[in-house]
């Protein structure tokens, strides 16, 4: 008779407060009692590690390249907490196929402890690397992100499939949730849902971008979708509340980001595809009350073509250094900016506008094939609805066609370069702009938006269409005003912001509501 194959037998380990690290481990009434004991053992994939909820365990949970596809969670009632003091919360080394739920990891503090909360890299040469499962899990007080990402290996390593939900990222120092690699593209298949990243305050001390609220790079697929992002980088070099680089085929749908800030002159917005994104859409988002763009694409010298800002909510974003609620720069090619409404009240800036595309410092890296259509620009207190630098404007790569255009109670101010025009005709008749086809588009006057200005904070992306402030009311000159066009407005498009059908009537509405 053949020998019988030998196999390794998947095993659950138990931790508790009330356990002794010399049992088994291997039931509740035999548990162990520490980290220390839980870093000893040699596990094995299909191994999981359950800490008894309600209770507290000092130290940093640390899986080397030999420990992937382990699962760590909790027993019994509640969410058991980490208290890994200087240390990583959970560590995850070289390896993958790990799922991390239930539990809370909290560091010594922003200044006393110096890593990420959870730190997954891997640096091995062309490694490529396949799950990682975080949800309902609580990440704060680091001194680095909550979250970091790393694949940075030679050659190209990665990490695809990676799933983060139900989770709260929030008062760490260097952000909240960084994720990237050396190779743009490179990691496949990535899911943030249902995230919320806050009071990530970013540090002039460290080199590169600090206080985003969730940062993804180096992707080719991913979805970020009922993410909340707020009250990140007070003291943060550059970032954003969510945004994406060197990245293919991404989703931003259903989040709400607001109140976040930059300590320099730039960004500190809600949204941003920028530099080496491609194909990618910004859809029924809310941003509002951000220092920096409520929406930007940022290529600068690099590529960002073919991505799509459509049905979204700006409301008073761009508070800081002159910029605009939804604005492009650099070489942004063949986008797509349409059915969105911008409320944008002055910031005091004469630069600043509901719709702003400069050039600065990278002059011949302007837009070029970008159609901005069946928008709403709404401003107040005289600031401007439309602000191109003069390399834009000569430029000739952005096109306005069917747009609506209220300056309250103040002037109409467009800004073209070194021109300026008070009307939306004037406009029309020196640079061409609102017309298709020869035939005139666009309004300027009052949209007759339910309550312009007064949205507020949500603060649950499962409500945004609560918005109703920026629904049209019936009496709205805007309904089946929009131009619709084939090659333009893809039949992909199926739901306006608010959840109903995105073409009544035979033709769109302008802005984010469709109303008949």
């Amino acid at each position: 008779m053949e020998g019988l194959e030998g196999r390794q037998l998947l095993s659950t380990y138990y931790v508790s407060s009330s356990g002794h690290d010399s049992s088994s481990g291997t039931s509740s009434s035999s548990a162990w009692k520490t980290i220390n004991r839980v870093n000893s053992q040699h596990l094995h994939s299909g191994d999981k590690i359950l800490f008894k909820g309600g209770q507290s365990f000092s130290g940093g949970i640390y899986l080397p390249s030999s420990e992937g596809g382990v699962t760590l969670g909790t027993y019994g009632s509640g969410r058991a907490t980490i208290n890994s003091g200087s240390k990583s919360g959970v560590e995850i080394a070289q390896t993958a196929g790990v799922s991390i739920s239930n539990l809370v990891l909290n560091g010594a503090g922003m200044s006393s402890n110096h890593t990420p909360g959870i730190n997954f890299h891997v640096e091995w040469s062309g490694k490529k690397l396949s799950g990682l499962t975080i949800r309902n899990v609580e990440i704060k007080n680091y001194g680095q992100n909550g979250l970091r990402i790393i694949t940075n290996g030679p050659g190209g390593s990665s990490i695809s499939n990676v799933t983060v939900e139900d989770t709260s990222i929030h008062d760490n120092l260097w952000g909240g949730v960084s994720a990237y690699s050396n190779k743009h593209g490179i990691n496949k298949n990535w899911i943030f849902r249902r995230v919320r990243a806050y009071n990530n305050i970013g540090t002039m001390s460290k080199d590169g971008v600090t206080g985003n609220g969730i940062f993804i790079a180096d992707v080719d697929g991913a979805l970020v979708e009922h993410c909340i992002a707020y009250n990140n980088g007070k003291n943060g070099k550059a970032p954003v509340g969510i945004w994406a680089a060197g990245a293919n085929r991404v989703t931003f749908q259903y989040n709400e980001s607001y109140n976040n800030s930059t300590h320099t002159s730039t960004d500190g917005g809600g949204f941003d595809f920028d530099w080496d994104v491609t194909n990618s859409t910004m859809q029924y988002n809310y941003s509002h009350s951000n220092a920096g763009p409520g929406y930007l694409i940022c290529a600068a010298t690099h590529t960002g073509s073919n991505n799509v800002i459509r049905y979204n909510v700006s409301q008073n974003d761009g508070r800081k250094n002159g910029v605009g609620g939804i604005q492009l720069y650099g070489n942004v090619t063949n986008a797509q900016i349409y059915n969105n409404t911008v409320y944008f009240a002055s910031t005091g800036n004469s630069t600043s506008a509901a719709f702003r595309a400069h050039d600065s410092g990278i002059s011949g890296h302007e837009p070029k094939g970008v159609q901005v259509r069946n928008n709403i620009f709404y401003t107040t207190g005289g600031a401007k609805v439309v602000n191109l630098t003069s390399g834009v404007a000569n430029a000739k790569g952005i096109s306005f066609v069917g747009n609506a255009y209220y300056s309250g109670s103040s002037s109409f101010k467009v800004q073209w370069g070194s021109s300026a025009y008070s009307s939306l005709s004037s406009w029309r008749s020196a640079k061409g702009q609102e017309k298709l086809n020869g035939v005139s588009t666009g309004y300027q006057g009052d949209p007759k938006l339910v309550a312009a200005g007064k949205g507020g904070t949500i603060n649950s992306t499962s409500s945004l269409s609560s918005l109703s402030q920026y629904k049209l009311q019936s009496s709205s000159p805007l309904i089946n005003r929009g131009q619709s066009q084939a090659s333009f407005l893809s039949s992909v498009v199926t739901k306006d912001f608010f959840g109903g059908t995105a073409l009544l009537g035979g033709k769109h509405d302008i802005g984010v509501d469709e109303v008949r």
